[in-house]
């Protein structure tokens, strides 16, 4: 989770050290975490009365800012009582801002605001930099808290801050659920192995360009449609091994952890590694058809396993429905209500993964259970569905689509020398139609190293037809008039691009042409 700009050191000890307190002392645990929106939910399932809490960094400059988010707020509660299966629901909302808004928000905070059907209750709490201490003071009494639960240091510096997030991390990292340790009668190996994977893909990719650079997650293995366009098939697989900084790591390691060893139990070594690999599979198959822009991470494949444990509730209600499939059903509604709201999450990929492991349990069955037609139909509607969303996928691969995130990879790719990558997906945009003025200059860029003097005319005069104001479409289509032996037009073409940019590299062109 990276903090705004506009956050001091304050606001983000704050947030790491009440996360820290509520985890670690009150022993809550978390539902659910956005690294985009810096906000977190947290659930306290050993006291039922205690409240529910939501945790947000996050600038609340007006007023009817405030009121849009408690709005929102109220309906994700609603749902998410309901998803819970809870009478009510109250919840702490605490607002961690450097600021307080402008504007009139006696209506939002000091009394809690109560749903229509009365069954959801929201206490806001405000904590902003200028009141913080008096405002923490409000938060402890709101939650019954020892008075020096929130101490703030006289010297905050980045140190202290760190130490506060990676106390987190560890902790989320490596807190095991009670009701695991009552599940596990051997060790869960094929978790632990998975696990072990993640990091290390994690750090081979950190180490080789970073895991927040998007063309560097392309790199190593992102779902990036157009080349899969291209035949790297492989990129069904590889996204689920990458993640995007360590907070996306931890979050998906950690529900891996807690619901992994419960069908690594039920279901055997070899079954549930079939339902993590092949499950994550089918969840990035129904990312490919559905969302084009780039995606990684396990959750496919943890979504998987959550498809699974509730395949066991169909399979044997009497025995799992009051225990796995609660709390399973309850996790996997809290996260899927969650990614609604989100534009940042790939949901499709969290719903393909949830599908395409239920099927997968279904087709595979427990140990020692016998063949049932059933089992096949399962397999059957599994592999139907994996086709279906597969051609869907390659069909919209000759349809248009935006081509930032493609010129950006190609632009990449070419200053790596990687020629090969840089041809597939220019090749896509331009056989879709979607290549724009930038993608016809990069083919006319690899049409001259590939000696296609022709091509690369041609590819640079649909990038001037496109934007003529495009300096570099002039100097390709200016090169490729040098070498074709029309200097006149190379002179012209070469005068363009210098008159457009102020990049001395055109004028030197130019001048050495007109030598």
């Amino acid at each position: 989770m990276k903090a705004g700009n506009f956050l001091s050191f304050q606001e983000q000890y704050v947030f790491w050290r009440l996360t820290n307190y509520f985890l670690g002392v009150e022993k809550y645990r978390l539902i659910h975490l956005h690294e985009e929106k810096q906000e977190l939910w947290l659930e306290n399932t050993s006291q039922k009365k205690r409240p529910v809490i939501r945790i947000q960094m996050k600038e609340l400059s007006w007023a009817n800012v405030v009121e849009r988010d408690v709005t929102h707020t109220m309906h994700v509660c609603e749902n998410l009582r309901k998803q819970m299966g809870r009478l009510k629901l109250p919840l702490i909302n605490i607002y961690i801002t450097p600021f307080e808004p402008m504007g009139d928000i006696s209506p939002f905070f000091g009394k809690p605001l109560t749903s229509p059907n009365e069954k959801v209750k929201i206490e806001n709490i405000l904590l902003a930099n200028e009141q913080m201490k008096e405002h923490l003071n409000t938060l402890i009494q709101s939650l019954e808290l020892p008075e020096d639960a929130f101490i703030i240091p006289d010297e905050l510096t980045k140190e202290i801050v760190t130490k506060e997030r990676e106390q987190v991390i560890t902790y989320i990292t490596t807190k095991v659920n009670e009701e695991q340790k009552v599940a596990r009668n051997s060790k869960p190996t094929v978790t632990y192995t998975f696990i072990g994977l993640l990091i290390a893909a994690f750090l081979w990719v950190t180490f080789q360009g970073g895991t927040t650079d998007s063309f560097n997650l392309i790199k190593w293995g992102g779902k990036f449609n157009p080349l899969i366009y291209a035949g790297e098939w492989w990129r069904f697989i590889s996204p689920i091994f990458l993640h995007s900084g360590l907070i996306h790591l931890a979050s998906n390691a950690v529900m891996l952890y807690i619901v992994g060893a419960w069908a690594e139990r039920i279901y055997g070594k070899w079954r549930y590694a079939l339902i993590l690999i092949i499950g994550g599979i089918c969840g990035n198959i129904a990312s490919f058809a559905l969302n084009m822009n780039l995606s990684i991470g396990a959750s496919t494949a943890v979504f998987a396993v959550m498809g699974a444990l509730l395949y066991l509730v169909v399979l044997k209600p009497n025995v799992y429905a009051k225990t796995i499939g609660v709390s399973i059903a309850s996790l996997v509604a809290v996260n899927l209500l969650l990614d609604v709201f989100s534009s940042q999450i790939d949901i499709a990929g969290h719903i393909g993964g949830l599908v395409g492991g239920f099927l997968l349990a279904g087709a595979l069955s427990l140990p020692n259970q016998f063949l049932h037609w059933r089992r096949l139909a399962y397999g059957l509607s599994l592999i139907g569905i994996a086709i279906l969303f597969l051609y869907f996928g390659f069909q919209k691969g000759a349809q248009q689509y935006d081509p930032m995130q493609a010129n950006i990879s190609v632009q990449r790719y070419l200053q790596e020398d990687n020629k090969k990558e840089a041809t597939k997906i220019v090749d896509n945009l331009i056989e879709s139609g979607s290549a724009d003025a930038y993608s016809y200059t990069y083919a006319a860029s690899i049409a001259l190293q590939d000696k296609q003097v022709d091509t690369a005319e041609q590819m640079a005069k649909e990038a001037i037809s496109i934007d003529e104001e495009l300096p570099e479409a002039h100097y390709y289509l200016a090169v490729s008039y040098q070498i074709e032996g029309n200097k006149p037009a190379a002179i012209k073409e070469a005068d363009i691009a210098k008159q457009l940019s102020n990049d001395p590299f055109y004028d030197s062109y130019y001048d050495k042409l007109k030598e």
